[in-house]
């Protein structure tokens, strides 16, 4: 690998451990640092297809994957739907920002699936995703002991007393345990899998960590996909885990704000709000069921048909989320999009599959088995809230799918070092 190769990787490092950890808020001449970064890997990027024999080749014989596999198209036909629905979008420059953005998912996919796709890269790009994860935590302790960083917002009084919901440095704590589901899985994988004694503590260390920051978010998504993923588990990898879920399970009712937070999920009066957005979004889809009302534009619409239908009004609530990231998805981009979105969804639980199932990588098996069954939670999670459009949360979700890609090494050449 060349200068230039070696420079972008290292800021491909960069961006991994730094998204989460710098603020959008700091900015470089006007620009946030973090997307300065990823500005920069592009720059980057481009020099060495114009330097390199190597990189140049990788791209051609990328260019050529990129357009024939089924993954890919889908990603394909999704960014075109985006970029197309500018056209017509009430809010055309909300419309281009979340499409520019999904761009840049699929600009780090394209470079890791078939720039940066021998074993040792990938390993230090994931090995960076579990750093950061150990930082975030430590963060997420402090703060609940502290205050830290904290909103108000989230130290609230319920019946059962005053609860800190932790956010570590994500915007609200249901972004940071959905970022916590997208790890926690892998890790508990690589404690059981890993033989080499030191490491295995760490592991065991790392994911009772992250757990404990999980029940500290008291997100009632989080800690549920923590119960379903375990489950997951359970049918992927050993029945006996049915105990460990089990005991899990009784341990954290013992804890009442805990089990108060997780019974409110069945609660129809604390959901009224989420229920009154999924309805608005019906009347969306209805209205628009082929091409929808425009990318990022479900915001956009709400106050003029909760104007229209007065029984969708929740209090003076206005331009809100709809909270449904599939909802949100058709009502948005219609049934091309969401039809897309699931083509994508279907192939990626395939490859990963594909890739635990038949690699002898004594790191792929543990790390990739995780990640199955925190993608199936992760997505579960969707169906609640927007969590696919949280760049925070969804890069990394980007980024998974694209080690999974590269680690395949599937109809392209692997990057030569």
């Amino acid at each position: 690998m060349n200068f230039y190769g070696k420079i972008s990787f290292l800021l491909i490092c960069a961006y991994i451990m730094l998204l989460p950890l710098i603020p959008q808020e700091v900015v470089f001449k006007g620009v946030a640092v973090t997307d300065f970064i990823l500005a920069l890997i592009v720059f980057l990027y481009v020099i060495n297809l114009l330097v390199s024999k190597i990189s140049i080749e990788n791209f051609k014989d990328g260019i050529i994957d990129f357009f024939t596999d089924k993954l890919s198209i889908f990603i394909t036909l999704l960014l075109g739907i985006m970029l197309l629905s500018t056209i017509y979008a009430k809010n055309k420059g909300l419309a281009l920002s979340e499409s520019a953005r999904f761009i840049t998912y699929v600009f780090l996919y394209f470079v890791i699936k078939y720039e940066f796709n021998s074993k040792k890269q990938i390993k230090t790009l994931l090995k960076c995703y579990i750093s950061v994860s150990f930082i975030l935590c430590c963060i997420g302790i402090l703060q609940y002991f502290t205050g830290f960083a904290l909103n108000e917002t989230f130290r609230r009084a319920y019946t059962s007393g005053v609860i800190t919901r932790i956010t570590s440095t994500f915007a609200n704590p249901n972004a940071f345990g959905a970022y916590l589901i997208l790890i926690i899985f892998p890790l508990i994988m690589l404690s059981i899998y890993e033989k080499n004694k030191t490491k295995k503590i760490m592991y065991i260390l790392l994911s009772m960590l992250v757990i404990i920051n999980m029940v500290m978010t008291f997100s009632r998504n989080a800690i549920l996909g923590l119960g379903i993923g375990l489950l997951v588990l359970t049918l992927i990898y050993s029945i006996k885990w049915i105990f460990a879920l089990g005991g899990l399970a009784i341990l954290l009712s013992f804890i009442p704000s805990v089990s108060q937070r997780i019974l409110g999920t069945f609660d129809l009066h604390q959901n009224e709000l989420r229920i009154k957005l999924w309805k608005t979004a019906l009347y969306m889809i209805k209205d628009h069921p082929i091409l929808g009302v425009g990318n990022g534009n479900f915001v956009t619409r709400y106050n003029e048909y909760i104007t229209k239908y007065s029984e969708l009004k929740y209090y003076g609530y206005r331009n809100y989320p709809n909270h449904n990231s599939y909802l949100k998805l058709e009502s948005e981009l219609g049934i091309l999009g969401i039809a897309s979105f699931i083509g994508i969804i279907i192939t990626v639980l395939f490859r990963i599959k594909k890739l635990y199932s038949t690699t002898k990588d004594k790191f792929y098996i543990p790390f990739y088995t995780g990640i199955m069954a925190s993608m199936i939670v992760f997505l579960l999670m969707n169906l609640s809230d927007n969590l696919l459009f949280l760049p925070k949360v969804t890069t990394y979700f980007w980024f998974i799918i694209a080690t999974t890609e590269a680690a395949l090494g599937k109809s392209y050449k692997s990057a030569k070092q």
